[in-house]
């Protein structure tokens, strides 16, 4: 019995999630350096069955003022619970990639943050997505 081992990868889901974030604000992987408003995306666990990538990721809202943070972390979520089915171009994919689903883990919440002129609102979510179909 021959087996074929498939070499097609997961999509990345930090560069999933920063092409799905990016109408809101800017967003990376890193903490926003310039103005201090921008959304953070890192994955921080989860587990793969070889057929769907169970991503659990950390999204963190920086802004200067509380008020903006709890307003960016507010629009984050709101995006996040329709992520679901959105078709999602990324650079390099071959095809536009779609989550399957998401779940908020921890919904959005103040953190303290070592710089006192800037304020962050951290959220957890566990995310579902299969590998892109190979033609």
């Amino acid at each position: 019995m021959a087996v074929e081992l498939d070499e097609t990868l997961f999509p990345d889901i930090h560069e999933v999630l920063m092409a799905y974030l990016a109408p809101i604000a800017e967003t990376d992987t890193e903490p926003p350096h310039e103005d201090g408003i921008g959304i953070q995306i890192n994955r921080v666990g989860g587990a793969s069955d070889g057929i769907s990538d169970y991503p659990r990721v950390q999204i963190t809202c920086h802004h200067p003022d509380p008020r903006g943070a709890s307003l960016l972390a507010r629009k984050v979520a709101n995006r996040m619970e329709n992520i679901a089915g959105e078709a999602i171009e990324v650079e390099d994919e071959p095809k536009p990639i779609c989550i399957d689903s998401c779940r908020v883990d921890t919904p959005p919440e103040a953190e303290p943050y070592e710089n006192p002129d800037a304020r962050r609102e951290v959220a957890f979510y566990a995310l579902s997505l299969q590998k892109p179909w190979r033609r």
